[in-house]
């Protein structure tokens, strides 16, 4: 079972960022990153390319920040043109990895079956697996994770008609969700749609164990007011 006392704050920079404005964006993140160490968990997800710059930015400055891949594959390594495996994402010192987003489940057709594989394969490697799920999604891919890694995972509802916005799912409909998931699992669970600097308020207030948040991430001055009020409600 994972052990997380701290609220999880997750950014996923999607097919977003050039390596100049990685470096840049770690940077201005990395004051307010240092000043609230402790109170909150910091996870980062770029592209897959900018992995590697983004660890030695990371080890090299010392920061209390967790690497985290947007995808992994979900076969170990062999032949497997193009795909990045979890053997090889452990080699720049990621610690957690997204996997079945909306946008891979819809655009890219990912099954229950290949989400729990890489899960599988993550946690073969010490990575742990950060399950997105829509409620539609949260029987059937319980069906298919073997019990023994159920409470290995990190867990994030994610409604997709609430992604991509200002304005959060339903507040009721949220707490119903985490009770839903929480049927299956003790593991953390974060929300992730819509997720703000201006909203984040009202989520600290849910029993929620952290947020996804992408697009107001891409700004790193709106992500430090995130991780500043998250870190205040604590």
């Amino acid at each position: 079972m994972i052990q997380n006392t701290l609220f999880i704050i997750l950014a996923n920079f999607k097919s977003h960022k050039s390596a100049s404005e990685i470096d840049s964006y770690l940077e201005t993140i990395s004051g307010v990153v240092e000043e609230n160490k402790g109170k909150v968990t910091t996870l980062i997800a770029p592209s897959t390319i900018h992995i590697p710059q983004a660890s030695s930015f990371i080890l090299e400055k010392q920061l209390d920040i967790k690497l985290t891949a947007q995808d992994v594959s979900p076969f170990p390594p062999g032949a497997y043109t193009g795909a990045v495996n979890a053997y090889q994402l452990k080699d720049y010192q990621v610690s957690y990895c997204l996997v079945g987003h909306s946008e891979r489940r819809r655009y890219f057709h990912e099954t229950y079956v290949e989400v729990a594989n890489k899960a599988t394969e993550l946690l073969s490697m010490g990575i742990t697996p950060a399950i997105c799920l829509a409620r539609e999604d949260i029987d059937p891919q319980f069906a298919v994770l073997e019990d023994s890694i159920q409470n290995q995972c990190l867990y994030c509802f994610e409604p997709p008609a609430d992604i991509g916005g200002t304005t959060t799912a339903p507040l009721d409909l949220i707490t119903d969700t985490l009770s839903m998931i929480r049927r299956y699992t003790n593991s953390p669970v974060l929300y992730g749609g819509s997720v703000t600097a201006d909203n984040i308020d009202s989520l600290l207030g849910l029993p929620l164990d952290g947020v996804l948040v992408a697009t107001a991430s891409l700004d790193p001055n709106n992500f430090n007011k995130i991780i500043t009020k998250a870190s205040h409600a604590r």
